[in-house]
């Protein structure tokens, strides 16, 4: 009788571990109206549920951006993906540790100038005297925003709706010798090659190379777990690998240079 007792438990620890963990993702991706997802970021967290092999259930349900942080705080089982880490978002939500996504930050633009990759603030405004636009009341990031402030006469800062627009045509017609700007909307804004001659793209010391974008679930007891699941598939080396190459085409060469290595120091892959 004990040893049937001690199997039935048996039977039913197996079937209680084996039961995947349902979770709902937020999201404007619908399954049911198309089976391949178009943007990159739902394809990374599906190659996320099929490394972890059935223990971790996904469910998209429909939801706005805006909409999509209430139902985080408010259900126990949501979990969002892509999401960049703030401290106001840290304090409703559980980050994965590892970032599914990448992307570039602010660099600093330049035309006609032969720096390196990796550039000073300070040297380039401060001690070089360069010319550089940026615009009133956008934020830059706490590092660059921080030194635009305290070096305001230094920048030549533009002001009203379509100031960044002024400041990107600006520095192709030589009147600016840099910006401060991403890189994908400068090249959208220059598509021609002519337009480009001469410019080169600046990672800010001090200031962050990639910006991240995680998962992030609800602070309850299924959003932990959830985490813990999302942890244990991203520490797969291959996975991780997978995740960097895809990134590969995405942005432009000399930004690619920085999102590699931006996911390999958050991957703690060594060199």
């Amino acid at each position: 009788m004990l040893k049937t007792c001690l199997l039935l438990v048996a039977l039913m620890s197996s079937v209680v571990a084996a039961k995947s963990l349902e979770i709902q993702i937020a999201s404007d991706y619908n399954p049911s109206v198309s089976e391949e997802p178009a943007d990159l970021a739902t394809v990374l967290l599906l190659k996320v549920r099929s490394q972890l092999k059935g223990r971790l259930s996904l469910e998209f349900i429909p939801a706005s951006r805006l909409r999509e942080w209430r139902e985080l705080e408010t259900h126990p089982n949501i979990c969002l993906y892509n999401k960049v880490k703030t401290p106001e978002r840290e304090a409703v939500a559980v980050f994965v540790e590892y970032p599914l996504m990448a992307f570039p930050a602010n660099r600093l633009i330049l035309r006609g100038q032969k720096l390196p990759s990796n550039v000073s603030l300070k040297d380039v405004v401060v001690s070089k005297g360069l010319r550089i636009g940026v615009t009133k009341g956008r934020s830059y990031g706490k590092v660059i925003d921080g030194f635009i402030e305290k070096y305001a006469d230094s920048f030549i800062i533009g002001e009203g709706a379509n100031s960044a627009f002024r400041l990107r045509k600006m520095l192709v017609q030589g009147k600016l010798d840099g910006i401060i700007e991403y890189t994908s909307v400068f090249l959208d804004h220059h598509a021609k090659p002519e337009q480009r001659e001469g410019v080169t793209f600046h990672k800010i010391d001090d200031a962050k190379a990639t910006i991240f974008g995680y998962i992030a679930c609800a602070d309850s007891t299924q959003g932990r777990k959830a985490v813990s699941l999302f942890e244990l598939a991203l520490e797969n080396k291959q996975l991780q690998k997978n995740i960097i190459d895809a990134h590969k085409g995405l942005f432009f060469e000399q930004e690619m240079v920085f999102i590699e290595q931006g996911l390999n120091e958050a991957y703690n892959i060594q060199p």
